[in-house]
């Protein structure tokens, strides 16, 4: 039996699963709320009680990068160190990873139906180096590299800290505005939950435009991220619409990037939390048209197709593939 967990720094799924093939057979799975825990070691012991599971092995997806079994999270108050948690929890074998490394490692496993086309890319598809970029909470990068036995090696990545460079105007002024802000502006500060609360600070603190009474009420209780998307998707705030234009331009132009930055022919993968909840969005265009605006280079972004993984437990799965050692 193994142990699956996806850490986020809003929600932690936990999943127990036997392997049967290639194929994945969950036995109980739980969703936890991740800070109402003082420890991810907590949260497994209790997820496990009497529930007389023999587990042999194991592994977290953690949002932050892994060192010698050991991970600070950047969006996470809890300390993990796979040995600490092996121990806590009677699973001899425990590993963790990057979020995005268990992201990834699930990506040669997924089925056409648990993928939506965004962009069919207008070259032949390849064999070459996918990008993964994941927005949730915070914002995911990885890599997977073609192996010659058809095999994929993950390449982890902390890309999403790198800076954040504008491409038009107002982003221009939101880089300004955040700068003064924050110190520093990461791509993270943009494209991901954090950064769409970040994004209606700025519309809203310079009055380049004014959230209806309608999101403002719902704000007082509600995730302002999980609002701008829902009131922006429904057309019924302008501000929220502008503010979610401005994520889906930020979080294309990154894909564009990570093409050029490894030469990710063989295309980009959107997934996280937020993609499959917007997932209209992407399609409008923006998104697209931002990915490919690559000056002299764009003929090869051009080229390169963008998918959107609609499995929201495909962190969770790949976690598992690696417990089970096929990754």
């Amino acid at each position: 039996m193994i142990l699956a967990c996806d850490a986020g720094g809003t929600k932690t799924a936990l999943s127990v699963f036997s392997i049967e093939g290639k194929k994945l057979k969950s036995h109980k799975s739980e969703r936890y709320v991740s800070n109402e825990f003082s420890s991810l070691e907590e949260m497994i012991c209790g997820f496990l009680k009497d529930t007389g599971y023999d587990i042999q092995t194991g592994c977290a997806g953690v949002p932050g990068p892994v060192v010698d079994g050991i991970s600070s999270s950047t969006n996470l108050t809890w300390a993990m160190d796979e040995k600490k948690i092996a121990e806590a929890t009677g699973i001899p074998n425990f590993k963790l990873v990057n979020d995005l490394y268990a992201l990834a490692s699930a990506v040669p496993f997924l089925d056409d139906d648990d993928i939506l086309t965004v962009y069919d890319g207008a070259g032949p598809k390849v064999d070459g180096v996918k990008a993964i970029l994941a927005p949730g909470t915070g914002l995911g990068q990885g890599f997977l590299v073609p192996l010659d036995n058809g095999k994929f090696k993950v390449i982890p990545s902390e890309g999403s800290h790198a800076d954040f460079a504008p491409t038009d105007d107002l982003q221009v002024e939101m880089m300004k505005f955040m700068r003064a802000e924050y110190g520093r502006v990461s791509v993270e500060r943009v494209a991901s939950g954090l950064g769409l609360k970040a994004i209606f600070k700025f519309l809203n603190d310079t009055k380049i435009a004014v959230p209806g009474d309608e999101l403002l009420e719902a704000i007082k209780t509600e995730d302002i991220a999980a609002m701008i998307s829902k009131f922006a998707l429904e057309g019924t705030d302008e501000f929220a619409v502008l503010a979610l234009e401005i994520f889906a331009r930020v979080l294309g132009s990154q894909a564009g990037n990570l093409v050029l930055t490894l030469m990710a022919t063989g295309g980009v993968y959107l997934g996280g939390g937020i993609p499959p909840k917007i997932a209209s969005k992407f399609m409008e265009g923006s998104f697209v048209a931002s990915y490919i605006n690559k000056g002299r280079l764009s003929y090869i972004v051009k080229d390169t197709p963008v998918y959107l993984i609609k499995d929201s437990n495909a962190g969770l799965n790949g976690a598992a593939f690696i417990a089970a050692g096929l990754v």
